[in-house]
């Protein structure tokens, strides 16, 4: 059967200049994976798989009916440990974790305050609660204490945020946002996808760091960063765990993790427990080459220059950012351009992601690269 409002609906796209296509395998220089640690480059330059000889025995199903094991329990138990949490629960994936809580946590009569910049899978976890929705702008303390201050009290309240954001890079106030929570009684939820491997002791994410683990009610890990596996594991006391166990659809009708998927996830640990400071120290010398370079050779934009392996270049003047982005793909740099509706319109920019793995001269050739072209576009 034909169904011509795809081709219409398409067609919109095309003309708005947001239409999407899969980029297939390319060839160049990675500057746009979230291998961060360059945990997944180094095992696919090895030819390391990660081993199910631990968990071959898990029967597929739900972990409701078949699919449990001890072995599962015993890693979100080490997971838990590892973070300074008393208990976790997997999730397939950050996207599933964050639909999963966000959508059982809060109902009608809640209110739910989210950073503007928030992910898309919170956002839609909060459409489908129900509660009463409440952006605030992007990392403004004062206007979270304003719209908890202004929300009904005969429900619960909820702050949402990112510890490190995917598409800006900067980390969240999260110490002030815990002391405001605190004040007016309402709960914390923290995303850490880009914080884990990048902050923290051995990785363990900012609100190990900061020590914030009795303040928040939920923490979501994903692993599709910077451990370089899959899925994703909630965070936060024992009541927390049963209550999803009990409520949140995405996990009540999932089928439970697969042997490969917990190995790859068991390994990564592993990872940040042997090798995490090494990487870091080497993607903490390649964001300071970056900066360095993009102050000195003058590259149009500004920069964000944010202390951290997303860094971000605005460019200005002819010419569009799709453009820019094939046109470093030529000279054999990986970049992603970003544009509406992944970020807001007028904010469209290059994001350069920076690697343990990248070398020196991987930098310096990408930051000529970029001063060329967008000069060439002035």
């Amino acid at each position: 059967m034909d169904a011509p409002f795809l081709t219409h609906r398409l067609e919109a796209l095309r003309e708005s200049g947001t239409y999407r296509t899969l980029p297939g395998q390319r060839k160049g220089v990675d500057f746009w994976s979230n291998d961060y640690l360059g945990f997944a480059h180094t095992q696919r330059q090895q030819g390391v798989f990660a081993s199910t000889r631990v968990f071959a025995s898990i029967a597929p199903g739900s972990r409701l009916i078949s699919g449990d094991h001890g072995d599962i329990t015993a890693l979100e138990q080490r997971i838990a440990h590892f973070h300074g949490h008393p208990a976790a629960l997997l999730f397939g994936s950050g996207y599933t974790a964050n639909l999963g809580v966000l959508s059982c946590l809060a109902r009608r009569n809640d209110t739910i305050i989210y950073d503007a910049l928030i992910h898309a899978s919170i956002r839609d976890g909060i459409r489908l609660s129900g509660a009463a929705a409440r952006r605030c702008t992007h990392n403004d303390v004062e206007d979270v204490r304003r719209l908890l201050a202004a929300a009904s009290t005969e429900g619960e309240r909820f702050v949402v945020t990112e510890s490190r954001f995917s598409m800006d890079g900067d980390v969240a106030p999260l110490r002030e946002l815990a002391e405001v929570c605190a004040g007016h009684g309402a709960h914390l939820i923290v995303d850490e996808a880009h914080s884990i491997g990048i902050d923290g002791s051995q990785g363990a994410g900012l609100v190990a760091e900061l020590g914030l683990q009795e303040h928040i009610l939920a923490t979501i890990t994903t692993y599709g960063k910077a451990p370089a596996a899959s899925g994703a594991t909630v965070l936060g006391k024992e009541a927390l765990r049963d209550y999803l166990i009990n409520f949140s659809r995405p996990f009540i009708f999932t089928t439970g993790p697969r042997p490969e998927q917990l190995a790859a996830i068991a390994r990564g640990y592993n990872l940040l427990a042997s090798e995490q400071i090494e990487a870091r120290d080497n993607l903490a010398a390649v964001i300071e080459r970056f900066c360095t370079n993009t102050f000195y050779q003058r590259v149009q934009g500004p920069t964000s220059q944010v202390q951290g392996p997303i860094q971000l270049v605005y460019p200005r003047g002819k010419g569009h950012v799709m453009d820019l982005e094939a046109d470093l793909l030529a000279d054999g740099y990986l970049v992603k351009g970003i544009r509406y509706p992944s970020v807001a319109r007028g904010e469209e920019r290059l994001r350069i992601c920076l690697h343990a793995f990248n070398t020196l001269e991987e930098v310096d050739g990408l930051c000529s690269s970029l001063r060329r072209h967008l000069e060439r576009r002035m």
